[in-house]
């Protein structure tokens, strides 16, 4: 049914019931007209008494029902916000924002030999109901690391350390995470070693192949029993096939050790203490594993998985994790003016927060820059562009005559930032 929209009282004229209007001043020298009395006797006064209750009865009826209908299309101006007949404005649950850290989570890092992440865990805990989410992101997944342009997310800690991979996830995610426990083979032992033999249900056979070309058969598809020293080499394994297909073993894993510390969370005191504020509650209730929604692209001819990002499906996993998050990003590319080293991750590091996704990232055409330029290249991005400069705290805007598609806003770092 089409819904036609109401007047704007601020504005049209409309007619006001006449039962709504004030009562008539009373005219002091107003003769009042004579009442003829007809004779007695006669049954006409009687009639007439009784047609004056009909009347006032109907005349009654027909104003409760006006009344009603007054009332009726008030309420709805007032439950309705709207003037033109547009939807009303959806309002998000208080505390959806990027300004802080995605609550109760922890990041958990596993590192290869060569510095590199070789498995990449985020847990998300709900406290007041217990469980929440595990999410493993693939290292191979294409995304921008500050300073070093478009890779897999696993290599920034390898190119940059712990503050580019921390900076790269969080402009991957959206959203400012705890710091990332980065951790080795050792540290993960440790950290199950408590819990002893872990019964894992493997979900397909892992083999490699060495140099010579034999096939050795690490374990096989089904149920399984996993020790701790194990644990290292069942999580970074590469086997035969897909690289997702070994995030499915992630969650084998982590199915069985949250499930132990469910029936003991003593198991979880030899954790560090921010990883055991979330690992507890995470194993008192349902756990959903995911893996960041993402899709394989050609890899070129080095034969390395690569993976893309499913923006629309990572906006929807984002939204269970932080209901109420908005999904509408400023798409920023980040060029260096100074040369100074480390200021295109730490103006990223202030983007996200503030709803940026730097896109692109690299060298401006001078270090010579002694004030940042916002450059925004349509009236209809200032807006985006004074957001921005709001995150760096300085900056001049300005309108390019040349438009930029792949980007809404781009940043030139000039000495005045001070990050």
């Amino acid at each position: 049914m089409r819904e036609v929209p109401f007047a704007d009282l601020d504005v049209d004229e409309i007619d006001i019931p006449a039962f709504l209007l004030p009562e008539p001043e009373h005219v002091e020298d107003a003769p009042e007209p004579a009442v003829v009395l007809p004779p007695s006797g006669t049954g006409i006064r009687r009639d007439k008494r009784r047609q004056r209750r009909r009347e006032s009865t109907r005349r009654t009826t027909r104003l409760v029902l006006l009344a009603v209908t007054v009332v009726a299309i008030v309420v709805l101006l007032l439950a309705h916000p709207w003037r033109t007949g547009a939807p009303a404005a959806q309002h998000h649950p208080a505390g959806a924002t990027r300004n802080a850290p995605l609550p109760s989570s922890a990041v958990l890092v596993q590192k290869d030999a060569q510095g590199g992440a070789v498995s990449i865990t985020l847990l998300v805990a709900n406290p007041a109901t217990g469980g929440g989410h595990v999410v493993f992101v693939p290292p191979a997944t294409m995304t921008e690391i500050p300073s070093f342009g478009l890779d897999g997310a696993g290599k920034a800690l390898s190119l940059g350390g712990p503050a580019v991979l921390q900076t790269t996830l969080e402009n991957l995610l959206g959203v400012p995470l705890p710091p990332a426990l980065v951790v080795g083979d050792p540290q993960i032992t440790s950290y199950v070693q408590a819990a002893g033999a872990l019964n894992v249900d493997v979900p397909t056979r892992v083999e490699q192949v060495d140099a010579a070309g034999n096939v050795n058969v690490l374990w096989d598809a089904g149920p399984g029993s996993l020790s701790p020293g194990d644990v290292p080499r069942f999580l970074s394994a590469r086997g035969q096939g897909n690289d997702l297909g070994r995030l499915a073993r992630h969650q084998a894993f982590w199915t069985a050790w949250l499930s132990k510390i469910a029936h003991d969370p003593s198991l979880a005191a030899g954790l560090p203490p921010d990883l055991a504020r979330v690992v507890r509650p995470l194993a008192a209730g349902a756990v959903s594993y995911q893996t960041l929604p993402v899709q394989a692209v050609d890899g070129g001819s080095g034969g390395d998985e690569v993976y893309q990002v499913r923006q629309a499906d990572l906006d929807q996993l984002m939204g269970q994790l932080l209901p109420g998050v908005s999904t509408d990003r400023i798409r920023v590319q980040v060029l260096n003016g100074t040369g100074a080293i480390g200021s295109t991750r730490n103006v990223t590091a202030r983007l996200v927060p503030a709803g940026a996704h730097v896109v692109l990232s690299g060298n401006a055409d001078s270090f010579a820059y002694a004030q940042t330029q916002i450059v925004f290249y349509d009236r209809s991005q200032q807006q985006a562009a004074e957001r921005v400069r709001q995150a760096l705290g300085t900056g001049r805007l300005v309108l390019s005559r040349q438009p930029l598609d792949v980007v809404d806003v781009t940043v030139v770092i000039g000495r005045d930032f001070n990050g």
